[in-house]
């Protein structure tokens, strides 16, 4: 893990999983981070600056910020754990999104939006790297990530526990803002270009749609779309009557 707000972000919800925690330049502009570090018992080292970027392999591309943590893997869950999310409320399911900075800024709106998982597929999708962590700022620390081998099949299970599945589609008859989301609720984003598959279309119980769009640009971003979607279902749950 490296950057700043990943590493803050994996002190707070995984300190158990940090095996080495290393900095590189002065102390006062990691000073939050050294505290959060001290008060769970976790030593920070401060290395040069040439053996920091060997430790990390780090080339010149890379933006570390001078920090870097070791830790234990991210836990990524797949099909066979699938009934932990009995309980969700807010469920992602991404069909097919291949590009990183997409994955990273979907993790983010999934986090900031305290939405439950997100959904991967296995194959043709982007891979939770340390990169991806990095981009997402934080954000793939907060939501349950699972890589999943069918999502068709997923969708199913995932009706079984009473959630209500909707794509985000411009073919949609109803927008965002017209749909009423049920506590229990999966949004499926598809793929940058092609959008969703014909055959994840055919497993949503309702298509819906973001308002908008002219020739030649008839769909948003994936990641863009996904936090449009994301903020239309907490801002009308938010609205809704107790």
């Amino acid at each position: 893990m490296f950057g700043k707000h990943p590493v803050e972000a994996v002190l707070l919800k995984r300190p158990k999983a940090v095996r080495r925690l290393v900095i590189a330049g002065r102390e006062s502009y990691y000073e939050a981070i050294i505290r959060d570090a001290r008060e769970r018992n976790i030593a920070v080292e401060t290395l040069p600056w040439e053996d920091f970027l060997a430790l990390g392999q780090f080339d010149e591309s890379e933006k570390h910020q001078g920090i870097l943590a070791l830790t234990t893997p991210l836990v990524i869950f797949d099909d066979h754990d699938l009934e932990r999310l009995g309980e969700a409320s807010c469920v992602l399911a991404l069909d097919q999104v291949s590009n990183p900075q997409n994955l990273a800024a979907i993790l983010r709106s999934a986090s900031f939006f305290h939405a439950d998982a997100v959904i991967l597929m296995k194959h043709r999708a982007a891979e939770m790297t340390a990169e991806v962590q990095r981009l997402a700022v934080g954000g793939a620390e907060f939501v349950d990530i699972y890589r999943i081998t069918n999502l068709a099949n997923t969708i199913d299970e995932l009706k079984s526990m009473d959630f209500r599945v909707f794509g985000l589609d411009e073919r949609g008859e109803r927008t965002l803002a017209q749909t009423e989301f049920p506590k229990k609720t999966v949004l499926v984003i598809g793929a940058e270009g092609e959008g969703l598959r014909q055959k994840t279309r055919d497993r949503c119980d309702e298509l819906v749609r973001i308002p908008g769009g002219r020739k030649a640009v008839e769909s948003l971003n994936a990641s863009v779309a996904t936090t449009i979607g994301l903020y239309e279902i907490f801002r009308l749950r938010d609205r809704a009557p107790e």
